[in-house]
């Protein structure tokens, strides 16, 4: 799927969107962009944040590699500015959602957290004296590709045997699938 809402300074969800996946990247985008202007009809957008599921760049401008996607150093920041006219920040998708629980949910008193998501991937989010620890390629806590077991399964990422093979909601429909 592909989510998207418009959020006050307060991390307030004012409203939401939810569009089925394209499978072919260009749509993807096209998708995306569709959802930013639905959205810009409404309201005033200052900018705008993508939680994508793969590694990004320091520069959080780049997806250098999306395990589930076909995006592989793929210029989405510049190629979302391009088309939208407005700022554009990329983010790691567990980092995102770890960020924003630090920000406006349960670890909004605290000073250091850690965040574990489980979904189609099994990812994860470290906060540090208030600070996100994105680590090499925005993976710092990217736990679902560390490799589990030796000789695993192959994973989207280019190993075997990482842990998100083993403990994802893919991983456990294709046991799912498999015992049926």
């Amino acid at each position: 799927k592909i989510a998207g809402g418009v959020v006050d300074e307060d991390g307030r969800i004012v409203e939401q969107l939810r569009v089925e996946t394209p499978v072919d990247t260009a749509a993807l985008e096209d998708a995306v962009v569709d959802m930013v202007r639905h959205f810009a009809d409404s309201y005033e957008i200052a900018a705008v944040g993508v939680a994508a599921a793969g590694f990004v760049d320091r520069d959080r401008a780049v997806l250098i590699h999306a395990p589930n996607i076909a995006w592989r150093n793929y210029p989405m920041k510049a190629n979302l500015e391009g088309r939208l006219s407005m700022p554009v920040t990329i983010e790691n998708d567990a980092n995102a959602a770890g960020w924003a629980e630090y920000r406006f949910g349960g670890g909004a008193h605290v000073g250091d957290m850690v965040m574990l998501t489980l979904g189609t991937g099994v990812g994860g989010a470290v906060i540090l004296n208030g600070e996100l620890y994105r680590g090499g390629h925005g993976i710092g806590a990217e736990l679902g590709h560390m490799r589990f077991t030796r000789d695993g399964r192959p994973c989207g990422c280019g190993q075997n045997g990482c842990l998100e093979q083993y403990a994802s909601g893919r991983a456990l429909q294709r046991e799912a699938d498999d015992i049926a």
